[in-house]
């Protein structure tokens, strides 16, 4: 009876190990999460329900600071743009062009983030990873 109880406690150990997910999955915001990484979506300008501009955005993170991103809008070319950025707590502060704003992190996960800045006008930037 004694084996028999050791055997189960053994067999329950096992399979539970082997079911727990991995935590190394976990995906924070924070710059060295984005470093090396390409993001493809929309910036929307808004002014209550009313759309002002939409704004199709690619936007790579070299690295913990620098990028780059092409802005397309219709009726425009594409413009191509550097910028540096900072990240504290859920603030992502891009430095640079007309994204330039300090916008507020409102959904983040490994393959789809959304940021929203505020001044005359709401601007809601929606991205998916592409790698």
């Amino acid at each position: 009876m004694k084996n028999l109880f050791r055997t189960f406690v053994i067999l329950f150990l096992a399979i539970v190990s082997t079911s727990c997910s991995n935590d190394n999955d976990d995906f924070r915001f924070d710059s060295e999460s984005l470093k090396q990484t390409t993001w493809e979506g929309v910036n929307l300008v808004t002014d209550g329900d009313k759309t002002i501009r939409t704004i199709n955005v690619e936007m790579q993170f070299f690295d913990t600071q620098n990028g780059q991103y092409i802005l397309r809008e219709d009726g425009f070319g594409a413009e191509v743009y550097k910028f540096n950025y900072s990240i504290e707590g859920k603030i992502m502060n891009i430095e640079d062009g007309p994204l330039f704003s300090k916008r507020t992190m409102l959904e983040f996960a490994k393959d789809r983030m959304v940021l929203e800045a505020l001044s005359s006008y709401k601007s809601t930037l929606t991205l998916n990873r592409r790698y």
